[in-house]
């Protein structure tokens, strides 16, 4: 457990923290969030002891963590953030097992916890363990620093807006798979992100932080049900439905999507796919219109043609809906023509974003949650 009595952080007058009083209870996934500036990072880094507060005290398990030499703390607390950080000229498996080799691991322990962790974000020893950062993609890379964090089998994992710089739809990939490792090794997770989304879709308790105090302690359901006041109204925004209202797809759309015009060429989207993380690419004409998407699979099959461009490739497949549609006509798409997403229009036929299976879950939430 970790517990927060009277803690107040200042530089001259500006204060950061005013009299914080919590508790983060053992093996849950705690979201910190807020307005920038609200002082949910400093929050964050006090825990580790990367920041010290100017007056209260910080207890993990009852122990005051002001009494814990420092390196020893952070040891004991694994640490995620969203510029990765692996050491470029260290191979997968050695960045993983930075910290066991730091506690004097023997090597067939540190060679056992990278097999066992690779594993469980399947991605194969034999084909990642030896490669370095620069040879993977940011999503690819971004879960790395997740197993770094994990390696030496922390009870407790900060991790400070990990997916932030990461496309949408490898950020809900690696939402899911955090999500899926913490409940099964049973991390207490403290989680900083100024998007509800992510905080709804991950937490099993939301921390609301403003001008350096708590807004609102709660667990999703309850904070959407019960909003503490206008400002987390507005963050929770589109997620709050009445109940006889119409949900339209801009309410649960993503627009933060990554497309190629189709006369790029064909190993330039190859390294594109592999950057971001992602397996189909959009594909728009001069117009910035939709023309559909190509994926890996089909330029597997056509890599002894010589082509000049991605053109031939494109294939309209995903499903589709209007900006105007009704998210139950968009989540029937889903259900029944399959895929990871649906691809949003304008009336134009320019794309106005995508939405994913786990965001049309949130639409059905919504309109049974009602306001």
């Amino acid at each position: 457990m970790i517990r927060f009595e009277h803690v107040t952080k200042q530089y001259g007058d500006n204060v950061i923290l005013n009299d914080l009083n919590f508790e983060i209870e053992e093996g849950k996934f705690v979201i910190l969030i807020g307005p920038s500036g609200c002082g949910k990072t400093t929050t964050l880094k006090m825990i580790n002891r990367l920041i010290d507060p100017n007056s209260g005290r910080i207890y993990i398990d009852d122990k005051d963590i002001n009494t814990i030499d420092k390196p020893a703390l952070r040891r004991s607390i694994g640490y995620v953030i969203q510029q990765i950080g692996l050491f470029p000229n260290m191979t997968v498996a050695q960045n993983i097992s930075v910290v066991p080799r730091l506690l004097k691991y023997p090597k067939e322990k540190c060679d056992q916890i990278v097999h066992e962790l690779l594993e469980m974000v399947n991605m194969p020893y034999e084909q990642y363990a030896h490669k370095y950062p620069s040879e993977m993609s940011g999503g690819q890379q971004q879960r790395i620093g997740v197993l770094r964090a994990l390696a030496a089998s922390p009870p407790i994992v900060l991790m400070d807006e990990p997916f932030g710089a990461l496309d949408p739809m490898t950020r809900t990939v690696l939402q899911e798979e955090v999500k899926k490792l913490q409940r099964k090794l049973n991390k207490t997770i403290i989680f900083v992100t100024h998007d509800m989304e992510e905080a709804i879709s991950l937490a099993d308790v939301i921390i609301f932080m403003d001008k350096g105090e708590i807004a609102q302690i709660a667990s999703p359901e309850e904070m959407l049900r019960n909003p503490a006041n206008d400002l987390i109204r507005s963050f929770l925004g589109k997620h709050i439905h009445d109940n006889n209202e119409t949900l339209t797809i801009s309410s649960f759309l993503r627009t933060n999507i990554f497309k190629v015009g189709a006369d790029r060429g064909i190993l330039e989207c190859t390294e594109l796919m592999a950057l971001h993380g992602v397996d189909t690419l959009l594909v728009t004409d001069s117009d910035d219109r939709y023309l559909g998407t190509v994926s890996i699979e089909e330029i597997n099959e056509h890599s002894h043609e010589k082509l000049d461009s991605i053109a031939p490739l494109v294939r309209r497949v995903m499903p589709e809906a209007s900006i105007t549609d009704e998210a139950k006509a968009c989540f029937d798409k889903l259900l029944v023509k399959g895929g990871n997403y649906v691809v949003v229009l304008n009336p134009d036929q320019t794309i106005a974003g995508i939405v994913t299976r786990s965001s049309m879950a949130r639409a059905l939430a919504s309109a049974v949650w009602g306001d």
